[in-house]
């Protein structure tokens, strides 16, 4: 009966051992494993042994021990919870919070107590209820459901078409270094990405695929992106009041111009009621609201500065290689176009823009 007790004490240590330093080996010649229990009470050890084996061991050989097939899910586990959990300072509701646990973040596990599951999530590490984690063959099973598939642009730039094959149409294009989110299974080498409201697909040889996880995120993190949320939305409100200005100032600048549709086209005039040429009928109209332009369409693409046709707005310049007319808003312009039509309205595409120029 002895001998028996002996050996389920020198397995528990053995368990114990392995728990500790997993995947190490500690060898120990017998002159010194006797020498060691010459100065252990046996009792003693044995109860701090059976104790430990029954909290917080037992779970942690659960921890080391799972099978091999599941792989990097050994110590992988998935937030199962509503918005989030408080990550804690200690395995207690009452303790500090120092991060949250989203309901899409992974985390990797440190240690199991009772109740509570020690966790690393990105840069915070903290406590948190266990029953607000999937973890183990749970945590294999669903890992699909957390995982963020984005591709990058290694080509310069990159046809998106409608389907898999160059022989599909292009949708649009992208460029080098830029990111997308996978929207689905590849297709022999292709992948169904999202640019803007455009989905369509790419070729696989010229991007690099990703699987990337969503993590925690500490206190400190959380107030850093709510200030720069705070600020990116303060910056977007006055832009877009700005924009309302310009708009507003702009479309007077329409409603004056508008005035004298119908009056004659002239060859170097710049009178908006006896005649005046493109770029003489732009400059005469913004001198009323007392801004300076230059005489020539070709002077003008340096007025202002820059926007793209998409963010065109009322009274912007469209320019073209020899003219100019005024943006009138929904694809149009008022210009002074020739002789046979004067001054009047047309398509802001009718032939190539080479630039679109806000002046006020």
């Amino acid at each position: 009966m002895k001998n028996t007790h002996m050996k389920r004490r020198m397995i528990i240590s053995a368990l114990a051992g392995m728990i500790m330093i997993p995947g190490s080996a500690i060898k120990a010649s017998a002159e010194e494993m006797k020498e060691d229990q010459s100065m252990m009470p046996v009792a003693g050890i044995e109860s701090v042994l059976e104790e430990c084996y029954e909290t917080e061991v037992k779970e942690n050989i659960n921890l080391y021990m799972v099978p091999t097939d599941e792989g990097e899910y050994l110590n992988m586990a998935f937030s199962d919870t509503g918005d989030f959990t408080y990550i804690r300072s200690a395995p207690d509701e009452n303790s500090d919070w120092t991060g949250k646990l989203y309901s899409d973040s992974a985390a990797e596990v440190l240690e199991y107590l009772d109740g509570w599951t020690k966790i690393r999530s990105g840069t915070v590490e903290g406590y948190v209820p266990s029953d607000t984690l999937l973890t183990g063959k749970e945590a294999q099973e669903c890992a699909g459901n957390y995982e963020n598939n984005t591709l990058t642009v290694t080509a310069y730039m990159l046809n998106v078409r409608d389907g898999q094959g160059t022989d599909a149409d292009i949708l649009t294009q992208v460029g080098q270094d830029e990111q997308y989110t996978v929207t689905g299974e590849p297709v022999d080498g292709w992948y169904p990405v999202k640019v803007g409201d455009i989905e369509g697909w790419v070729s696989g040889e010229y991007v690099e695929a990703e699987t990337s996880y969503s993590y925690g995120e500490s206190k400190e993190e959380e107030e850093q992106r709510i200030a720069e949320e705070e600020a990116r939305k303060e910056q977007e409100e006055q832009a877009a009041a700005a924009a309302a200005a310009v708009a507003s100032t702009g479309q007077a600048v329409i409603d004056y111009a508008c005035q004298f549709i119908g009056n004659p086209y002239v060859w170097g005039g710049t009178s908006l009621t006896d005649g005046a040429d493109c770029s003489g009928f732009v400059q005469s109209v913004y001198a009323h609201f007392g801004v300076s332009l230059p005489r020539t369409s070709y002077e003008m693409r340096s007025a202002g500065y820059e926007v793209s046709y998409e963010e065109a707005l009322p009274g912007d310049l469209v320019l073209y290689d020899g003219h100019v007319g005024l943006y009138m808003g929904d694809g149009n312009i008022v210009n002074a176009m020739n002789e046979e039509q004067g001054i009047g309205i047309c398509s802001a595409t009718y032939t190539t823009i080479l630039s679109v120029r806000r002046v006020i």
